[in-house]
């Protein structure tokens, strides 16, 4: 409860609430029910209960940004849904490692991305608003997708259709297009970096291995592949420094080929699936969809060739070849509605990132974070339990509903104990009062007692003569005048 408190996630009365429903509900009052009770009130997300049950205090917080539960991790670092703690905005965090931290080359990619990200602008593109650093850790701040990324997605759902995949295409090459006409390679097309919100809009993200300006000189060379096995293009593979846009269409055409057959074109290690894209064209996809028509096929062949030279020069060339194999929705009316992989509410952990959590020195904010109550304040004795408080029991899973009453007669016994003690300290403190009363009300007759008697004595008291005046001087006789 205090590393909960300490964490600045939940405010003290709210803790006091769901307390008081458990008690109501006649439940076991355990750290596991007090954090099912708060998940259930939509007052922590399953991820934050996790680590502060795991020990966490701190790493909740980065600069002004609450963060609710990780969503994936790109080339570049950890991506988290965050919350800002004033305008209560949902927004993606990306997060450099602390192993980067101190990695020069590391940091100027990864500002190479937020420079890249704050050339573009559109709606098939996730939009990056702010690059900032709080505790020495960078981070940008990015358009949060409600949705999946195209990998899961497909891993989940199956292959997509013939016209969800063309749709697909169209706004993945809109995107794309966008970036190459700015003079960016994104040298990352694969599945997993398409998003696909739930009302069907794809978005291109993660351009951690972009490069802004074709042919510019400056880059260093690297002996490390950059890109990804199953989706890269064969003169890449080599040297991914000297690509052009029409490595990004080669990828791209890799990843249609997943679309619709939910596996890599390639298979074996990665060496040998490495070779095969040097050497070996892609395998016809209609061995695995009949159904596909022929020209998305010879598409997917263009788009795939071996030579450069021989791809369409950019997504802008591209996107009208992907315009002539038929009429797609503008409008979104006839999508496909898409489940993502996870409410922002976050009902579920993705446990594959829950040890992403950075240790609790390196996420730091003054934002949402108040001092320790004091011990009293966390005596639950005191609370009223009645119908008024929040009940989050229909929310609870019956692991923790509906224990027997020996298993709180303690508790009970404790409670009933300390509203005993709380009336009787309320007596003690009547009691003095009306004694204090008393002794004041006595007070103060007896100096209006004492006034009385001076003034009685005083007007009892006769008259003193009066002083001798001399009036006037009459027949040369002096007349003295006594005032009376």
């Amino acid at each position: 409860m205090k590393r909960t408190l300490g964490a600045g996630l939940v405010e003290l009365d709210d803790i006091k609430k769901v307390v008081a429903s458990l008690l109501a509900a006649n439940q076991r009052f355990t750290p596991e029910s007090l954090a099912e009770g708060l998940i259930g009130a939509g007052l922590l997300t399953k991820w934050q209960a996790t680590k502060l049950l795991a020990g966490k205090s701190g790493g909740f917080y980065l600069g002004s940004y609450k963060l609710l539960r990780p969503l994936g991790k790109g080339g570049m670092g950890v991506v988290y849904l965050a919350e800002h703690h004033v305008m209560k905005r949902l927004m993606a965090l990306k997060i450099l490692p602390p192993e980067a931290s101190t990695d020069r080359r590391r940091i100027e990619l990864f500002k190479s991305e937020a420079r890249a990200c704050a050339q573009l602008d559109h709606p098939n593109i996730v939009r990056a608003y702010d690059f900032a650093e709080s505790g020495e850790k960078l981070y940008i701040v990015m358009e949060y997708v409600d949705g999946i990324d195209m990998h899961r997605a497909v891993r989940r759902d199956g292959v997509m259709t013939v016209a969800d995949t063309i749709d697909a295409l169209m706004q993945a090459t809109l995107g794309l297009a966008h970036a190459h006409e700015r003079g960016i390679v994104h040298r990352d097309i694969k599945p997993s970096n398409f998003l696909v919100r739930i009302d069907g809009v794809v978005k291109l993200s993660d351009l951690g291995l972009a490069r802004i300006g074709v042919g510019e000189a400056g880059e260093p060379i690297r002996k490390k592949l950059m890109g990804t096995t199953d989706f890269i293009s064969p003169e890449q593979a080599i040297n991914g420094k000297t690509v052009d846009f029409t490595a990004d269409i080669y990828s791209l055409g890799c990843t249609v080929f997943y679309m619709l057959t939910g596996r890599p074109p390639f298979t074996g290690t990665a060496a040998e699936r490495l070779a095969k894209h040097q050497t070996i064209p892609i395998p016809d996809v209609r061995e695995w969809r009949p159904d596909c028509p022929a020209s998305l096929v010879d598409l997917i062949e263009r788009m795939t060739a071996k030579r450069p030279q021989d791809r369409p020069k950019s997504a802008v060339e591209l996107l009208s070849q992907v315009q002539r194999l038929g009429p797609v929705s503008n409008n979104g009316s006839s999508r496909k509605i898409w489940r993502p992989i996870a409410p922002a509410s976050d009902t579920a952990v993705d446990e594959s990132f829950s040890e992403v959590t950075f240790e609790d020195s390196s996420l730091s904010s003054e934002a949402g974070i108040a001092p320790l109550p004091l011990l009293d304040e966390l005596d639950f004795s005191k609370l009223q339990v009645n119908a008024d408080v929040v009940d989050t029991t229909t929310l609870l899973p019956d692991s923790v509903k509906q224990f027997p009453a020996q298993d709180n007669l303690a508790l009970v016994a404790k409670n009933e104990t300390g509203r005993a003690k709380q009336a009787t300290n309320s007596l003690d403190a009547s009691s003095r009062q009306t004694l204090l009363l008393g002794f004041g009300l006595a007070f103060a007759i007896m100096a209006l007692i004492a006034v009385l008697v001076v003034l009685v004595y005083a007007l009892m008291q006769p008259a003193a003569d009066g002083p001798i005046r001399l009036k006037a001087i009459e027949s040369g006789k002096k007349i003295i005048v006594v005032d009376q």
